[in-house]
């Protein structure tokens, strides 16, 4: 059995999509944290994730929230999750809340960064050469 007959790539179709798609960087680190723990409960059957991890999210409309729902909300620009702590008829409280907006440019102090995290695109070519090819090349 070859990799491609194996349910596994509809798993990264899966990821491919929700990357392409999805602009919430905070739903998305919680659909592939799912998706993980999908797969460590049922290691040894990718196809039941694979069936499952399209019923992870459920949009709702705001006024059938609960308190104690995780939720993850697009405002405007903005993206924000948090834990629903209370509801009226007017609106929601959240507790827990992490936001996430975009500026179109920022200036930040070299003293204000506690990390930086870059990708390295080329690793595969770095570590195993022999694995590179251009596309194209026959």
């Amino acid at each position: 059995m070859s990799f491609k007959e194996t349910d596994f790539p509809g798993l990264i179709k899966y990821l491919k999509r929700i990357v392409e798609e999805e602009k919430d960087p905070m739903l998305v680190k919680e659909l592939v944290t799912q998706l993980v723990k999908l797969y460590e409960d049922v290691p040894l059957y990718p196809g039941i994730v694979n069936m499952c991890i399209g019923g992870v999210t459920k949009n709702v409309k705001p006024e059938e929230l609960e308190v104690g729902q995780r939720v993850f909300i697009k405002s405007g620009d903005d993206c924000l999750c948090g834990t629903v702590s209370a509801k009226d008829g007017e609106g929601i409280e959240l507790k827990a809340v992490k936001l996430m907006s975009s500026e179109d440019e920022l200036d930040i102090g070299m003293r204000e960064i506690s990390r930086a995290t870059v990708i390295n695109t080329n690793v595969l070519k770095e570590m195993w050469p022999s694995l590179v090819f251009e596309k194209g090349q026959k």
